[in-house]
């Protein structure tokens, strides 16, 4: 059995795969196994994973139908045999000493999860990407204390920590327990990190933050899901949220309601904004915000939420009382009442 499982999902990539690949070949740390996983991708990338995979023992390939990063995702993990789990996204690349500095402080503080900290690659520039939480090790009692607070959500109405699934390495055994098998939600394809992060950490007795140590990059390409406009977004947070619902609520965290309503707010934040930027029509624009301010999740959202207790800017408040009262500016237009 592999100490370390790495799976990768692969879809139109074929300008940037080998060098995710021979990163993660390259590693110092050799005791993986790399789990290739082909979305239906209609480029050269399944002729490229069968070669990588003649070439390297270690390397597994599955070829499926397109359905997703978390289909693909799901499909690397059922096959996955190492102790540990890892996910390269497959425009991405990794430094060689990635997994041997991460298995060391796993097996030095046997932690649960070890997170580090990646570079953003921009065409003209590279930035460092931390998370505003303490470094070093948590074990359960601290986790409950200093970590669970944010589980889902930053206190800011920002993302949580573990949003950043590539950079974590976890027990392969955190993904089941008698009553649950965690994996992510088929068809989801925005923000999909958020639950699985969550959850994992959840079943988590300890972990530790590596921060500083970037060894994930993280190349900022515009033509991945993330960074493409989608009109359907808002249903595939919605989905994710009813799931946070039924996973959290039970969870007995003292303020999980309050960072449920936080994270359909961020969700909010995110969904009308990218509306208002989208290249659509003026009254496309408006009946699709229209959509999301009158959704029943948002409604019931804003009564329970406290905007004033926000720890977010005055213009951002400002923003969110005006989304409660179902307004939202267009570029090109005056303010509009959407309810």
């Amino acid at each position: 059995m592999p100490k370390i499982s790495v799976i990768v999902p692969i879809y139109k990539v074929e300008q940037y795969l080998k060098k995710c690949v021979d990163s993660i070949l390259k590693q110092t740390f050799k005791d993986i196994e790399v789990i290739l996983v082909d979305d239906g991708s209609p480029d050269n990338c399944p002729r490229l994973c069968d070669e990588f995979a003649e070439q390297d023992n270690r390397i597994k390939v599955i070829h499926k139908q397109n359905g997703g990063v978390s289909a693909a995702r799901n499909s690397g993990l059922d096959i996955a045999t190492g102790e540990y789990i890892a996910f390269v996204d497959s425009d991405d690349y990794i430094e060689s000493n990635m997994y041997s500095s991460m298995i060391n402080i796993a097996e030095k503080y046997n932690s649960d999860i070890v997170m580090c900290d990646c570079i953003k690659d921009f065409s003209d520039h590279s930035e460092i990407y931390s998370h505003d939480i303490r470094e070093g090790f948590y074990n359960f009692n601290q986790l409950k204390e200093e970590y669970y607070p944010h589980l889902l959500i930053m206190e800011n109405v920002e993302y949580p920590a573990t949003i950043s699934n590539c950079l974590l390495l976890f027990k392969r055994e955190l993904l089941n327990n008698d009553s649950y098998k965690i994996r992510y939600l088929d068809g989801v394809r925005f923000s999909e990190d958020l639950l699985f992060g969550a959850q994992i950490m959840l079943n988590a007795k300890s972990f530790f933050y590596m921060k500083g140590e970037c060894f994930y990059h993280y190349v900022m390409n515009l033509t991945s899901a993330t960074h493409v406009y989608q009109k359907d977004k808002w249903n595939d947070y919605i989905k994710l949220y009813e799931n946070a619902e039924r996973y959290f609520l039970k969870s007995g965290i003292a303020n999980i309601r309050l960072q449920l309503d936080k994270m359909l707010l961020f969700f909010l934040y995110n969904a009308v904004g990218e509306a208002k930027c989208a290249g659509l029509q003026k009254e496309e624009k408006k009946m699709l915000i229209k959509s999301i301010l009158n959704d029943s999740h948002t409604l019931e959202m804003f009564k329970r939420i406290r905007i004033s207790k926000l720890p977010i800017s005055w213009k951002l408040k400002i923003i969110t009382y005006q989304y409660k009262l179902g307004l939202s500016f267009i570029e090109g237009l005056k303010w509009s009442r959407f309810r």
